[in-house]
């Protein structure tokens, strides 16, 4: 692992399944690259001087892959997704009016998981829809604590480095990301570690703002004080219209506590349009709509400075 760079950043992808970690990482770069390069062109070295990482764990969610799924025939989708996301060539080219546009578009999955919640059925809903979600909470075979471990692993080594550290998690990757960061902050209050803090978390498309998810959360029974992760300095949540998986978009309001105890210095929410298309059909929850969108690209030349 090169440690040339000041600069670190971390992707812990989503769930369903994933090309291999190799092509997987790049694709995330490639996007990345691609709206800094859209927006903020003279941040476009600096990132590529960053040190990457990838928390890869598709190979555990082999079970929930839909029948004949290929992977080849995925990642090749996944690269054309990508290249016609790139022909938007200005911020202006991502607003409602370019979203409407897009075959497929529907919000019926986001209207079925806000009806689901209402009435109570968080929980079966989320089994239903993500049931590799269910998997990890499970921990069947220990495959969720060794991903906690190899997170929290990593974050220790860089924060003992003094490094100026992003993490970027999709979808359920948010949840690990979650997970491992309160792990974190219990290992540090315990011992007598001085560790650098986290400059900036950016979640997409995360269902962390639902309360059926909070409730399974690492920390989700402590007191107030004791409940949430004490290792970042700032969470930036993007959301997309219409994508299911953070049908409730806003965090700022139910972690607000964090801001309480003084354990973040911010908390802001991002609601944006995703315009990638999968399959011939809009996606507002793929991965590289939000990679690449302008906010996302604002964050990343931000925090990059």
């Amino acid at each position: 692992m090169s440690q040339a760079s000041n600069q670190q950043i971390i992707y812990i992808h989503g769930r369903g399944p994933k090309p291999n970690q190799a092509d997987l990482q790049q694709l995330w770069t490639e996007a990345l690259s691609a709206g800094l390069q859209r927006d903020a062109p003279k941040k476009v070295k600096a990132f590529a001087a960053a040190d990457v990482h990838m928390l890869y764990y598709a190979h555990h969610l082999d079970e929930f892959a839909e029948s004949g799924f290929d992977e080849t025939l995925d990642l090749d989708n996944r690269r054309q997704a990508l290249q016609a996301l790139t022909t938007n060539t200005k911020a202006k080219d991502f607003r409602r009016k370019h979203y409407e546009s897009l075959p497929g578009k529907t919000p019926l999955k986001e209207f079925l998981m806000d009806v689901s919640a209402s009435i109570g059925l968080g929980n079966a809903a989320i089994k239903k829809t993500m049931p590799e979600l269910a998997s990890y909470w499970q921990n069947q075979e220990g495959w969720a604590g060794d991903l906690q471990r190899e997170l929290t692993d990593l974050l220790r080594e860089l924060m003992t480095q003094d490094k100026n550290i992003l993490i970027i998690s999709h979808c359920m990757g948010s949840v690990v990301a979650w997970d491992g960061l309160w792990q974190l902050t219990q290992s540090i209050r315990s011992g007598d570690e001085d560790l650098k803090r986290i400059t900036r978390w950016v979640t997409l498309g995360s269902p962390l703002g639902a309360r059926a998810v909070q409730s399974q959360l690492a920390g989700a029974g402590n007191a107030q004080n004791e409940r949430f992760p004490g290792v970042l300095n700032a969470w930036h949540n993007i959301s997309a219209e219409d994508d299911y998986v953070c049908h409730d978009k806003t965090v700022a309001d139910d972690f607000r506590g964090m801001l309480n105890n003084r354990v973040i210095g911010d908390i802001r929410d991002h609601t944006i349009y995703n315009l990638a298309v999968r399959y011939g059909r809009s996606n507002p929850h793929s991965s590289l709509g939000y990679l690449i969108h302008p906010r996302t690209a604002l964050l990343l030349a931000e925090w990059l400075d």
